[in-house]
């Protein structure tokens, strides 16, 4: 028995780096795309345009939809009232996030099975920021995990997640450009599994959850000799 993804509505931030990837992959695997919600303007939006990890960079944002016929909105904020009119005139299946702000109860009540976001770290522990950065500081593994959202940061409910092998990694940009690509690996792998009832959301253990903050300046030079001493001894 399958259940059938007929419509997904992808929101992302313009010309984020997240987003770029999660999209090129989707469209990659040919998911029924139906729409695309884009926030600009936003102080949170702009920070982030264009933003790069080393000289990674995914194609522009036009170059990966050209040959897509599908429907593109601009936002100022996606839990605006225009963003949830979208919503419901769409009725998606699932709502695949790209790069987004924290989005509210009314955005994601619009939503038939959920709410998909990609996770740069391995929860229940790596709540919150920077978590590639806190992973490799206290010598835990770097993952990526695949969750639907709810109120709450980072709480929802697990649909896949997996370990990223940095051995080859010279500097913390590399790293999260690994991570990055494994987060759009797991959300086209979640997509299939819960097409096909291969996987079922797992309620998280929240008393394991860490909430971690922005990761002090001074701790990122002893992140990058951690990365480098394990390329050296692999």
């Amino acid at each position: 028995m399958t259940n059938e993804i007929t419509k997904i509505v992808f929101m992302m931030s313009v010309e984020n780096m997240h987003g770029r990837e999660m999209l090129t992959w989707l469209l990659n695997f040919s998911f029924p795309i139906t729409a695309i919600i884009i926030e600009h303007k936003s102080k949170r939006a702009e920070r982030v345009r264009n933003a790069r990890y080393n000289e990674y960079n995914p194609k522009s944002f036009n170059e990966i939809i050209k040959n897509h016929s599908i429907k593109i909105h601009y936002v100022e904020n996606h839990n605006d009232e225009e963003t949830i009119s979208l919503l419901n005139n769409y009725k998606p299946d699932y709502i695949v996030l790209g790069g987004t702000r924290i989005l509210k109860d009314p955005i994601i009540n619009t939503v038939k099975f959920g709410v998909l976001n990609s996770h740069p770290a391995l929860l229940p522990k790596y709540q919150g920021l920077d978590c590639v950065s806190w992973s490799i500081l206290n010598g835990d593994p770097v993952g990526a995990t695949v969750h639907l959202i709810d109120a709450g940061i980072d709480s929802g409910p697990i649909i896949l997640q997996d370990n990223v092998d940095y051995s080859d990694c010279s500097n913390l940009g590399e790293v999260r450009v690994k991570v990055m690509k494994k987060c759009a690996e797991l959300v086209v792998k979640s997509l299939i599994g819960l097409k096909f009832n291969t996987l079922k959301p797992i309620i998280q253990n929240l008393s394991l959850g860490i909430n971690h903050t922005s990761l002090p300046l001074e701790k990122l030079e002893l992140v990058e000799r951690k990365i480098l001493e394990q390329k050296k001894n692999n």
